[in-house]
This record gives structure tokens, C-alpha cells and sequence, in this order.
């Protein structure tokens, strides 16, 4: 069995990556891993055979990022890596680097191009390519491969701009161009052939067929239900302009030539066709559309709900109001917890603990701290009623991810890096139903992912029920 640590955790081509290579569980063991802070560097990697060195400060998704955070994240950080596997023993490092090290918008790329990267994020490659090269040896084979264009289904990008395109627009100029681009499943592919070949060297993998903006327009037009016209007008009007680096980047060709290593002359890899990956891509990101236009609703939903919720259940709020003030004095629990886009917010609860409690997540709080009106109000889950007024107020939805606290930072970047913080938190959800707290921070952030990618409206109403019956469990406390 061969096992593999690769960077970039929760990023498209690990994640996509890492549900490829599991389909063989006897042969292969990944693990993701996140760099962003500085964990990794007590960790061992001495026994895995293969480092996937996959992050990378990206220019697509960085635009005001400085020279000095390139260098650090794409160029310094990939050595640090390569030079701790190497003296760890790993065996093989794998960098994926980019087209951009040529620096070019358009032209047909062979042995015979040297590099000229333009952009901050082509030349901290570039730079990075050549320190890791230097770093080969016969116990350490290193890897570079320069990818296009990567794409699939909800990948981030310039596929996804032809996908909005496509679904929006009546016309579209008719464009003979060709762009060398890859999708995802051939390049995971890609990446089994690499380590299970250790393959060394720099390699340029792509699809068999050149990708054509105005076919590929048309293509996932017509697996979106849409008629879009393709139009040789247009695209006269475009071939005017093709000398501006804007209008060159959308429909001028920009090409690997085939028989470079690692291309589709070279090696099999290419599982899916073009026209079948645009169809697998369309029809994944048409779900996930569905899905986002009926959640449309869910604030209109969660107002009407949960203005009904405090009326039918104003009667229970006054009688564990009047208890609460009986049992400690303080009926309400008040709490700044992390709301969407990481902003703070005052949730409500009623009180179930004493007051003297201190001021951390339930799981780290012992059972002794419950009051005994505390242990009747988390059982049948009523503590959560006053959280209805959050909900009015636009702080929460009735179905999300549970707000945590300021002061659980392992959660908070696990949720970060999920994008969980995307969206508002909710009273109850996916994790809930399933018995994961916030005692399992990463277990507990791809669960929300899970549920956030997964929401519509069925499910909602689904999650709603389902708490209201009783199953699922509230906020974990520690057991004396």
C-alpha cells in the first residue's frame, strides 16, 4: 500500500483527488493536510511514500496579495516541505506548479519555450520549480507538473464563468481558438499514473482534445436546457480586439504541444472525453443551482416560522422565564458567539447551567454545572426557544451550522477553511441530527460543508421535523 500526504486540504483538486484515489482503498492511504499555520512541522512524515505539495496562494482568488506573501507561501513553503520529506524520507515530492511560468496569454507551448513568468503568482512558481529541482537526488525523486486549465464540476475559475455565460446569455461570438485545459477525473487520474510510476521530471498534462470557447459554451448550454446562439458576427468583432491580454485570455488559443512528457501522447490517462467531462460538469453545478434557487426561500421561511414558533410557544417562554428566575435568578443566557462572515452576535438561550459557570464551549463543561431545570430544558431541547428572536433579527436560521465562540480557534479554522462561515448559523442542523459536536472540531466543520453543499429545501424541512421529534442531541457536556 502506498501512502500519500498531500497539501491544499479542502482545496478542489485534493478534495477531488482524495474521493478519486479512495475508490482503492487496498492500494492507496491519503491524507490531507492543511498548511496554513505551522503544525505540520512537528508532524513525521516518515511514513509516507508520497508528498502532493497542492496549496498555493492563487492570483484568481488573491488579487490584492503582495509579493512578499507569494515568495512565502509558493516559493519559501514549498522548500521547507521538500527539504523536511527529503529528511524524513519520503521518497517522492510531487509539485503542482503552473502554465503561468511562461507568462504567456497566447502561443503554442513546446521544448523550445524558455520561462518568462509575468504575474507574482507564475514567478513565486517559477522560482519555486527551479529551489526544488536543485533538491533531487536518487533517494528523492521531485516531481513538477504544470497543469492548465483544471475543471469540473463546481470548479472555481474560468469554467465557471463560461457556465454563467452559458446560462445567461441569448448569444455568443463563434471564436476558432483552442486552449489546452484538463478535467478533473483525468487528472486524477494523472496523478495515480505519477505516483504509481514515480514519475520524475517536469510534466505537462491536458486533455486528448484542445477545448474551444464558443463549442464548450455550446455544449453546456445545451446540457443546461438553454438555446444559445453562437454567432460568427460576434465573433469577427471579437478577432478585432484579440490583441488586448483581456480579450486574448477568454478566446485566444494557448496550447501544450502533446508529446511533451506527461501529455496525452505520452501516457493514458484521459478516461473521459471533452464533451462527456462538460456534460458530468453541467450536470453536477445545474444540481447544485437548483438547490441555491429554492434556498432563496429560507429567509422568508425561517421569518414565518419562527414568528409562529414564538407565538404558538409563548406560553412555554413565560412559564420557563418565571421558573428560571425561581431556579437562578437569571432566567436568560446571553452569549457572543460567531455568526456569518466570522461577524460576533448575541445569541439567546434560556439558562441551563449555574451562574457560575465559566464561559466555554458545553463539551468542555462537566455535568455537575446543570441546574435541574437546566436538565429538563436540554432534554426536551426547550433552552433553544428564545433563539427564534435571533432568527427574526437576521442573526441565525433555523437550519445552519451551530455558532461557536471567539475563543475556539481550532474550530474556527477548520469552519474557515470549509467556508462554513458563508452562510448564517442555525438552531439546528446536519451535525446535530448526527451526534457530532463541537468537541470534534474538523469531524464537525466537513459535516457542516457537508450539510451547506447538500441544503435544499426538503432538507430543511427534513432537519426542522426531525429536531422537533426529538432526534439528534443538543449541546454535549462532559459526563462526572
Amino acid at each position: 500500500m502506498k501512502k500519500i500526504l498531500m497539501t491544499g486540504k479542502n482545496s478542489y483538486i485534493a478534495n477531488n483527488f482524495g474521493d478519486f484515489i479512495n475508490q482503492h482503498p487496498s492500494l492507496y492511504l491519503l491524507e490531507l493536510m492543511s498548511v496554513r499555520n505551522n503544525s505540520w512541522e512537528t508532524q513525521s512524515f516518515e511514513s509516507y511514500d508520497t508528498l502532493i505539495h497542492a496549496a498555493a496562494l492563487v492570483h484568481e482568488s488573491t488579487k490584492n496579495a503582495t509579493l512578499e506573501q507569494y515568495d512565502r507561501v509558493n516559493y519559501q513553503l514549498s522548500i521547507e516541505l521538500a527539504k523536511k520529506a527529503k529528511k524524513d524520507g519520503v521518497k517522492h515530492f510531487i509539485f503542482l506548479s503552473t502554465m503561468s511560468v511562461y507568462g504567456l496569454n497566447t502561443g503554442h507551448i513546446t521544448f523550445e519555450n524558455s520561462l518568462n513568468p509575468k504575474s507574482l503568482y507564475g514567478h513565486s512558481k517559477a522560482k519555486a520549480e527551479e529551489a526544488l529541482l536543485a533538491l533531487e537526488s536518487t533517494e528523492f525523486t521531485v516531481t513538477i507538473i504544470r497543469p492548465p486549465m483544471v475543471y469540473g464540476p463546481n470548479c472555481k475559475g474560468n469554467f465557471e464563468s463560461l457556465y454563467k455565460i452559458a446560462n445567461i446569455s441569448p448569444i455568443f461570438p463563434k471564436v476558432k481558438n483552442n486552449r489546452s485545459a484538463i478535467f478533473i477525473d483525468n487528472f486524477s487520474e494523472f496523478l495515480k499514473i505519477v505516483i504509481d510510476e514515480k514519475l520524475e521530471g517536469i510534466l505537462y498534462p491536458q486533455n486528448k482534445e484542445y477545448l474551444n470557447t464558443s463549442e464548450a459554451v455550446s455544449l453546456i448550454a445545451q446540457y443546461s436546457s438553454k438555446n444559445i446562439y453562437i454567432s460568427k458576427l460576434a465573433g469577427l468583432g471579437v478577432n478585432l480586439f484579440l490583441f488586448s491580454p483581456v480579450i486574448q485570455k477568454a478566446f485566444g488559443s494557448l496550447t501544450y504541444d502533446p508529446s511533451l512528457p506527461g501529455g496525452p501522447s505520452n501516457l493514458e490517462y484521459n478516461k473521459v472525453s471533452f464533451e462527456e467531462s462538460i456534460k458530468k460538469s453541467v450536470q453536477m453545478s445545474n444540481s447544485n443551482l437548483s438547490n441555491k434557487k429554492s434556498l432563496l426561500l429560507q429567509r422568508p421561511l425561517d421569518i414565518m416560522l419562527s414568528a409562529t414558533g414564538l407565538v404558538v410557544a409563548s406560553p412555554l417562554l413565560i412559564g420557563a422565564t418565571a421558573i428560571g428566575y425561581l431556579d437562578t435568578g437569571s432566567p436568560l443566557f446571553i452569549q457572543e458567539r460567531v455568526g456569518k462572515d466570522q461577524k460576533s452576535f448575541k445569541l439567546i438561550k434560556f439558562r441551563t447551567m449555574k451562574l457560575s459557570t465559566e464561559s466555554v464551549a458545553s463539551h468542555l463543561v462537566d455535568n455537575t454545572s446543570i441546574t435541574k431545570l437546566g436538565k429538563v430544558l436540554r432534554k426536551t431541547k426547550l433552552d433553544e426557544l428564545p433563539q427564534l428572536i435571533n432568527v427574526l433579527k437576521g442573526e441565525m436560521s433555523l437550519v445552519g451550522p451551530r455558532p461557536n465562540l471567539f475563543n475556539q480557534k481550532d474550530l474556527i479554522e477548520a469552519r474557515d477553511e470549509m467556508g462554513v462561515y458563508d452562510v448564517l448559523p442555525g438552531i439546528t442542523g446536519l451535525a446535530q441530527l448526527s451526534g457530532i459536536d463541537m468537541s470534534t472540531p474538523e469531524r464537525l466543520a466537513k459535516k457542516d460543508k457537508e450539510m451547506i453543499d447538500t441544503l435544499n429545501l426538503k432538507n430543511y424541512f427534513s432537519y426542522i421535523v426531525s429536531t422537533a421529534l426529538g432526534k439528534g442531541s443538543g449541546d454535549a457536556v462532559k459526563l462526572k
